[in-house]
């Protein structure tokens, strides 16, 4: 059948199957203009349609029509063309289509692809709109490890083909058995799949079938994600939901249900934690060499009992149980962390897995890094009731036993405890209360500084006798931990970190010296009280990652502790603290997506307990409730969605102004946040007037060169070099490296930081001399305090590429472009502005180098990222679009 032809019968069976069925016939009629196939083909196909409309048993519209049609067309063979083509042999025949090997023809160079072809017996209108959005989804992704895709369309014969980058490998369980890779390289091969799904899920696609045979492996050990031929586009228009809806059945065809989550299995909404259990599966796969279910005698409906209802062994297990020694070994390896992870992944409720692949890939590089992971082992308490949800009637008896066993055990320990000793605790703490009481009320109800504004240096002689008059005091371990603790917070809010680091060393020590005392209600709020303190001294002092470890073991802790001794509101004080620190961990970290999850949670605890009312409400309102919209602003800004940032920041400094306080440093950080986004917003005037406000407030509390006066100058630095008065920027920049240098040492990020803007503020003048200087000087420290890498340094090294390429040194300008993404890619893998920028500026310096087909996937990743974070409107993106464009003329 001509290609033409086919391409009318198409067009009218789909406006024809539109209308009432009594007006089908002269309406094809009509429009076939004399062509008696053209007319017989869709009314033939217009038959089925109207005879199986209200049949759900038969698979699709026109499948029996559509295979007649084209019962007489070629397949294709050894020699066919396609496009610039020839197609060598078939490589592959899948559920759905046939594969086949394809070199180029003509050209200059050799290239070898895969053309994927339908089915004739699956040739349906369902399976030509899949086909038609695999081809629409493949075009969209461009990413290393996602297979490329090349090109697309319809062969002479009519037949959908979609040309693909080919991969010369073997799937990634065959790989991992050949080289016999051990565990921690399993894990590396794994987050290059993390990666690609997370890329996939991050332009909005849900891949829905994850398997093994779906991700290859080449011989440099580089993975490709294959086949999005039931992939699904996460926020669908109108139109896309209908589509999806009518390919469910078609969807349903070609599932690998061995690999699919419970809620495909049940036909629920499908979502990126779909995605999750697949890669979960994949990795019980990877770490056991055998996958989650053993599926080789099971008919179809067991097999989907087994998925929905079945808790999968865990890895350590299922590795115990391999009659391979080699298997065997792995178990005490992936006992702990890495069960955890797996077994989080496999979650039968969607809720209880990873809320995102970020988060999936978050806990892998925390468990190869000795960090604490943040998911949990089930609960006892949970498996009990998901064990008699399952079965009811059989353990109604076994459960009313061990009810009446746990509530005799109770009554036993209480008896246990005698009156003496409950008196005793009871004394203790309330005589620890009165000493630090006594100790305190004189000395520090000035000593906060955002209490009593203007009065820092009084302040500052306070605490300094106060850790005078504690070494003389010979009291209870407790008092002593909590009063060092006091003094160490005080310091840290006047910017006296050595002080502040010496004090919390003695309050952990004395700590330590009373863990007798490991139950008491005092200890235990003491243990949290005092490693949120050291976890915001960690912060303060550059110490990022350990900031980070600490907050993350923190909240597993207060998780994991029996806080029954504690009242409401003292766990919900440490909740809402932990919350708020990790959330300024993972933003000084530069992964400010992950920072806006931890923000929002605290923020979402302080509201509720706002709401609730009472007098601990009052006091969160006072001390928590801004911080937390300012916390939640400043990452909103940094991952690009300025118009939510102002709206949360403003909602912020209305409850502090509301509040019948003196201006705080609360306020003033709130202050300084808006003007901030105000600049990136382009709204200059604005930006100033309310840096300006949060300056006065910072220096009527703080002396002259306290690190968040630093902080204001910056901001007010950032407002005139946008305006072009680069002079008075530098001017402003140079004092804050001289008050830097005083308040932290030249050894701390801010330091580095100075220099870094102080290099760029002499770039945009041209002055590329001085420049350079202070980018080199700015890389060498951030270096040294981070020698493992940080966004820090990968931001310097994108200004020294950029200042590589305004001198012509193109290779050069290349070499800091690719450290700089090496370590965007394994520390901060956000979308941001700069992984946007590193990506443009290496794209303009491999356009420069003659190279512009390497090029390309730059180029299209920061633009993608700049459009999705940023908007195509955006200041971000005309810049980077317009230097992309001048590059390549």
């Amino acid at each position: 059948m001509e290609q033409q032809k086919w391409f009318l019968i198409k067009q009218l069976f789909s406006e024809a199957q539109a209308l009432p069925t009594a007006e089908q016939q002269g309406y094809v009629q009509r429009k076939s203009e004399g062509d008696e196939q053209v007319y017989e083909s869709v009314m033939q196909m217009l038959g089925v349609e109207n005879s199986t409309r209200n049949n759900p048993n038969l698979s699709g519209i026109i499948a029996a029509s559509a295979s007649q049609l084209l019962i007489d067309d070629q397949a294709l063979q050894a020699g066919d063309v396609v496009e610039q083509f020839k197609v060598v042999e078939p490589i592959g025949d899948g559920g759905m289509g046939s594969v086949f090997l394809g070199e180029r023809a003509e050209g200059d160079f050799e290239q070898l692809v895969a053309i994927k072809v339908i089915h004739r017996k699956h040739f349906t209108v369902q399976s030509l709109q899949r086909f038609i959005r695999e081809r629409q989804i493949l075009a969209s992704l461009h990413h290393k490890n996602i297979a490329s895709f090349i090109g697309g369309g319809e062969t002479q014969h009519g037949q959908p083909y979609i040309i693909l980058e080919y991969v010369d490998g073997v799937t990634i369980t065959q790989y991992c058995q050949q080289h016999r890779l051990d565990i921690p390289q399993r894990l590396d091969l794994f987050k290059q799949v993390l990666a690609a799904v997370i890329y996939a899920h991050q332009n909005l696609v849900v891949h829905r079938d994850i398997k093994p045979s779906n991700v290859l492996v080449n011989a440099q050990g580089d993975v490709k994600l294959l086949d999005f031929g039931i992939a699904k586009l996460v926020q669908e228009s109108h139109e896309g939901a209908n589509l999806a809806g009518d390919l469910t059945q078609e969807f349903s065809r070609v599932l690998t249900p061995a690999n699919a989550s419970p809620e495909q299995v049940l036909g629920s909404n499908i979502t990126t934690r779909s995605d999750v259990y697949g890669l979960g599966a994949l990795l019980m796969h990877l770490l056991t060499d055998e996958p989650v279910f053993d599926t080789s005698a099971t008919t179809q409906s067991s097999l989907e009992s087994m998925i929905v209802d079945q808790v999968p062994v865990r890895p350590s297990f299922k590795c115990l149980e391999s009659t391979d020694e080699h298997i065997r070994k792995r178990a005490k390896s992936l006992k702990g962390d890495l069960d955890t992870i797996v077994m989080k992944a496999l979650q039968k409720d969607p809720e209880r897995r990873y809320s995102s692949t970020e988060h999936f890939l978050e806990d892998i590089v925390r468990h190869q890094r000795n960090y604490p992971i943040s998911a949990k082992p089930d609960s006892l308490v949970y498996r009990v009731t998901k064990f008699v949800q399952r079965n009811t009637l059989s353990t109604v008896l076994v459960s009313l036993f061990l009810t009446s066993l746990i509530s005799t055990s109770i009554v036993i320990m209480q008896q246990s405890i005698t009156i003496q000793n409950e008196r005793d605790a009871a004394l203790k703490q309330a005589f620890i209360a009165q000493e630090t009481a006594k100790f305190m009320t004189d000395m520090f109800d000035a000593a906060d500084p955002n209490i009593h504004a203007g009065e820092s240096i009084s302040v500052k002689s306070l605490v300094d006798q106060a850790a005078v008059d504690l070494d003389k005091l010979n009291s209870d371990p407790l008092i002593m931990a909590q009063l060092s603790g006091t003094l160490s917070s005080v310091y840290n809010q006047l910017g006296e970190y050595d002080l502040s680091s010496s004090m919390m060393e003695k309050a952990e020590q004395y700590l330590f010296a009373s863990k007798q005392d490991s139950e008491n209600a005092s200890y235990i709020a003491l243990k949290f009280l005092l490693g949120n303190e050291k976890a915001n001294l960690l912060v303060n002092t550059g110490q990022y990652d350990q900031a980070l470890s600490l907050t993350a073991s923190l909240i597993q802790d207060l998780e994991n502790t029996d806080t029954s001794s504690l009242s409401a509101e003292q766990i919900d004080n440490f909740y809402i603290w932990l919350e708020y620190g990790l959330g300024s961990a993972y933003s000084y970290s530069g992964r400010d997506t992950l920072a806006i999850e931890h923000y929002q949670n605290a923020l979402t605890r302080s509201e509720q307990v706002v709401a609730a009312g009472g007098e601990y409400a009052e006091e969160i309102l006072i001390n928590h409730l801004s911080s937390r919209y300012f916390g939640l602003g400043h990452s909103l800004r940094r991952v690009g969605d300025y118009a939510q940032s102002k709206i949360v920041l403003l909602r912020g400094i209305e409850i502090e102004k509301s509040l019948d306080k003196p201006p705080s440093l609360d306020l003033a950080h709130g202050l300084n946040q808006l003007a901030d986004t105000y600049l990136q917003l382009g709204e200059l005037e604005l930006a100033e007037k309310y840096a300006q406000e949060g300056l006065t407030i910072r220096r009527n509390i703080h002396d002259y060169g306290h690190i968040e006066i630093i902080a204001s100058t910056g901001v007010l630095s950032n407002i005139y070099a946008k305006q072009k008065h680069y002079d008075r920027s530098i001017e402003m920049r140079e004092e804050m490296l001289n008050m830097v240098e005083q308040a932290v040492g030249k050894e701390h990020p801010f330091y580095a930081s100075v220099l870094d803007a102080l290099g760029n503020l002499h770039m945009l003048k041209n002055d590329y001399q001085k420049a350079r200087r202070y980018f080199d000087d700015s890389y060498e420290l951030f270096a040294l305090i981070f020698p493992e890498g940080h966004i820090y340094v990968a931001k310097t090294l994108v200004n020294l590429g950029d200042l590589a390429l305004r001198e012509d040194k193109i290779q050069l300008a290349k070499d800091n472009f690719e450290q700089a993404l090496q370590i965007l890619t394994s520390k901060a893998p956000d979308p941001s502005e700069l992984m946007a920028k590193a990506n443009a500026l290496y794209a303009v310096s491999l356009y420069k180098n003659a190279q512009p087909e390497a090029a390309i996937e730059y180029e299209e990743s920061a633009l993608n990222i700049l459009q999705t974070t940023f908007g195509l409107d955006s200041f971000e993106y005309k810049t980077l679009y317009q230097r992309l464009q001048s590059a390549k003329n």
